[in-house]
């Protein structure tokens, strides 16, 4: 289903879903070795049928954890399907080494709320260099309510002001599993994904104004928030 905001950008809305995987390599696995390992792993799961995309992201806001991978897939199905089960269980030794020696991992599965895309986005342009990952809570019901309303209405539209903002997804979780280090750590209910062209949204006067209006502040006055910044690494 598509239809368009005010601003001109078009909405759209499916039943897809997205595996999205934190994983933090600490010091024991080198770059290269990761690297090396996405390049057997992502292959095996676009093998999966209903598996769309498979991308590497690396940390570029100095938190951890430091890596981000991200997949589209046509349906939540597809992660409880056969092909995807098999695929989880073929784990050649290099994949046994690397997840033994992470300092961490913490893997979602979410499903679709919402695409924004600005009209000038080419679909070739996506996946863009850089993304800005915000996971929210809220504590009510009727926060709920409101933050989705307020994406809906007024946020993303200021987003798209932004230079180099291209597109903005929302997604919401189904089920989450860690080790390691993280545990222990939060996992929000909602994930915004956000695409840029730059790295230098953070400071301009269209950023501020996009998250200081009045109704942003009502409401992330109750709400739990983490936001972090990805560049792309490796695309599949």
């Amino acid at each position: 289903m598509s239809q368009k905001t005010p601003q001109g950008l078009a909405i759209t809305k499916s039943h897809e879903g997205l595996v999205f995987v934190y994983l933090e390599s600490g010091t024991d696995v080198t770059d290269a070795e990761l690297n090396d390992w996405y390049d057997e792993h992502a292959p095996l799961k676009l093998a999966v049928p209903g598996v769309k995309s498979a991308c590497l992201y690396k940390a570029v806001d100095s938190q951890t954890p430091t890596w981000l991978m991200l997949s589209d897939i046509e349906t939540l199905e597809v992660v409880n399907s056969e092909a995807y089960t098999a695929s989880r269980a073929r784990v050649s030794d290099r994949e046994k080494a690397i997840l033994e020696k992470i300092e961490g991992l913490s893997r979602r599965t979410y499903v679709h709320m919402s695409t924004f895309t600005h009209p000038d986005t080419a679909a070739n342009s996506l996946p863009c260099k850089f993304v800005l990952v915000v996971a929210i809570d809220m504590t009510t019901p009727e926060e709920e309510d409101d933050l989705n309303k307020w994406y809906d209405e007024e946020h993303m539209d200021l987003l798209s002001k932004i230079p180099g903002w291209k597109q903005g997804r929302r997604y919401k979780l189904v089920d989450s599993s860690q080790k390691g280090l993280m545990t222990d750590k939060p996992v929000y209910k909602y994930v915004a994904v956000h695409e840029f062209s730059e790295n230098n949204f953070l400071s301009s006067p269209e950023f501020k104004v996009a998250t200081s209006t009045e109704w942003r502040e009502r409401v992330m006055k109750n709400a739990k928030r983490k936001a972090r910044i990805f560049e792309l690494y490796k695309k599949f």
